[in-house]
C-alpha cells in the first residue's frame, strides 16, 4: 500500500475519494485529475492504482459518494417526527460549509454526461418525493404539496447557485433552513386562505 511523503500514515481508498470532491467542488469534473490528487496528497501518481482502475472509476467513487449523502438527510429526516422541524433539519444539512459548490459542480457535471444527469434526477426526484410528503404531513393537499415542493426546490436551487457566486451578502440575510421556514409559514398562510375562499 502507498503512503503519504513525509507522514507515514496510510493512504486509503476514501483518502482519494475525498481530495477528489474537493477539485470537484472547486474546479469542475475536467480538473480532477490522478496527476493533479497526487500533487495534492502529496504522494506518487501510481500508489493511486492500488484503490482505483483508472480515473472513471474514481469518478464512480464520487458521484457514489455524493448519492449517500443524498439518502443520508432523507434517513436523518426519517428520526424526526415533527414535520417542520424535519424540513429545518434537511436544508440545514444541504446548506452546510462547502456543500453549495460541490452541488453546483455535480449539476454542472450533469450537464455534460447523459449518465451523470440520470442519476442526478433520481436524486432530485427523491428530494422532491420527501418535499411533498412533509407538506403533506403539515396540512397541505397532495395537489398542493406537489406545488410548493416544486417552488421550494427552485428556491434551494437559486440559493445554492447564489452561494457560488461572488455576490455580496447582508450580514443579517437569514440562512437557508430559515429562509425556507419562513417559506413553509408563507405557503401555510396562503393555503389557509385559499381554503377560506372556497367554502
Amino acid at each position: 500500500m502507498a503512503t503519504r511523503r513525509h507522514s507515514g500514515t496510510r493512504l486509503d481508498r476514501r483518502d482519494w475519494v475525498d481530495a477528489g470532491i474537493v477539485i470537484l467542488a472547486s474546479k469542475g469534473v475536467d480538473a480532477v485529475r490522478v496527476e493533479s490528487l497526487a500533487k495534492q496528497l502529496n504522494i506518487s501518481k501510481g500508489s493511486f492504482y492500488w484503490h482505483f482502475k483508472d480515473r472513471g472509476d474514481l469518478l464512480e467513487a464520487i458521484l457514489e459518494r455524493w448519492e449517500i449523502q443524498q439518502s443520508d438527510w432523507n434517513t436523518d429526516g426519517e428520526r424526526v417526527s415533527n414535520p417542520v422541524e424535519r424540513w429545518a433539519r434537511l436544508f440545514e444539512f444541504l446548506s452546510g460549509p462547502g456543500y453549495a459548490r460541490l452541488e453546483m459542480a455535480i449539476s454542472a457535471w450533469a450537464r455534460q454526461d447523459a449518465a451523470v444527469a440520470v442519476r442526478v434526477a433520481t436524486a432530485d426526484r427523491k428530494r422532491l418525493d420527501y418535499l411533498s410528503r412533509v407538506f403533506r404531513e403539515i396540512g397541505f393537499t397532495s395537489a398542493q404539496a406537489s406545488e410548493w415542493a416544486n417552488a421550494a426546490m427552485f428556491l434551494y436551487l437559486g440559493w445554492m447557485d447564489r452561494m457560488t457566486r461572488a455576490i455580496p451578502q447582508d450580514e443579517n440575510e437569514p440562512a437557508l433552513a430559515e429562509l425556507l421556514s419562513r417559506f413553509v409559514l408563507a405557503a401555510s398562510a396562503l393555503a389557509s386562505q385559499e381554503a377560506m375562499q372556497t367554502r
